[in-house]
């Protein structure tokens, strides 16, 4: 076995939760297969607060919240509370509920280090509808709008397809003018899973892991939480988890492997 020096240091500094799995969307590329008809099987909160607590102790730097939709959960709010106090926190969402009461909510906590990652596939609805549906775009573009003006951290993750890839520059181009730093966009190839019936199938070999935990167990990555990349149905202790991921990757390494970085913010 390699020394653990050979792993790579984003190894322990990255943790996803997926919270929840419903969604207000039925976005027909959707790699979790969520939906308003889909089972929330949300994270409960106690294990959510103990998931942060853990990774803290074990060297974790940033937690990341995903979904479904995560602005769907009633508690969702004390969630980012807890993790942003103890973790720099990004959260995933469509941006289609940020308003109203949940809006004013969310406001509250501006100041902690809370990064909001909205979903934006293009510069206008056509590129952005054809996956998420009708009148999707001008909503997420009026909640992106309304972060920045309430000073919150905002970054775009886009998911590249058929019909936005011709205009990826022109999207970078549209979120540069809203006010968006080029490091806070990210731009995802499609992956075949979930719904998706193409795109890039990934491997373990193909992926530096970053510490993925739904409901059903630990992932190697947040592109691949499926029985493929299943590191542990267990997920306490969060350190063991770890371990396990740790010693698998010193194993791919050792034979030569060479798994690359796939971001997804």
């Amino acid at each position: 076995m390699t020394n653990s020096t050979a792993v790579p240091a984003t190894l322990a500094r990255r943790l996803w939760l997926y919270t929840n799995f419903d969604c207000n969307l039925a976005c027909t590329y959707c790699l979790s297969s969520s939906s308003p008809r889909a089972a929330r099987r949300a994270i409960p909160l106690e294990d959510f607060r103990r998931l942060i607590d853990e990774a803290r102790g074990a060297g974790i730097e940033e937690c990341f919240l995903t979904g479904g939709e995560p602005f769907l959960l009633p508690d969702i709010f004390d969630r980012l509370r807890y993790a942003a106090q103890r973790l720099p926190t990004t959260v995933l969402t469509n941006g289609m509920l940020l308003a109203g009461a949940r809006f004013e909510r969310l406001r509250q906590l501006q100041p902690l280090p809370l990064t909001i990652q909205i979903s934006l596939d293009g510069a206008c609805a056509d590129c952005h509808d054809a996956f998420r549906g009708r009148g999707s775009w001008a909503k997420t573009v009026a909640s992106i709008r309304a972060l920045l003006d309430a000073g919150f951290h905002v970054a775009i993750g886009a998911t590249e397809t058929n019909v936005n890839r011709p205009h990826i520059e022109k999207l970078r181009e549209f979120v540069r003018k809203l006010g968006i730093l080029d490091e806070d966009i990210f731009v995802r190839p499609l992956t075949r899973r979930g719904l998706s019936g193409e795109g890039l199938e990934l491997k373990p070999d193909d992926l530096a892991p970053e510490l993925t935990v739904t409901v059903d167990g630990a992932f190697w990555h947040p592109q691949s939480a499926g029985e493929a990349m299943l590191i542990s149905r267990s997920i306490f202790p969060l350190d063991g988890t770890l371990a396990v991921l740790r010693a698998n990757l010193e194993a791919m390494t050792a034979g030569g492997g060479a798994p690359r970085q796939y971001r997804c913010a």
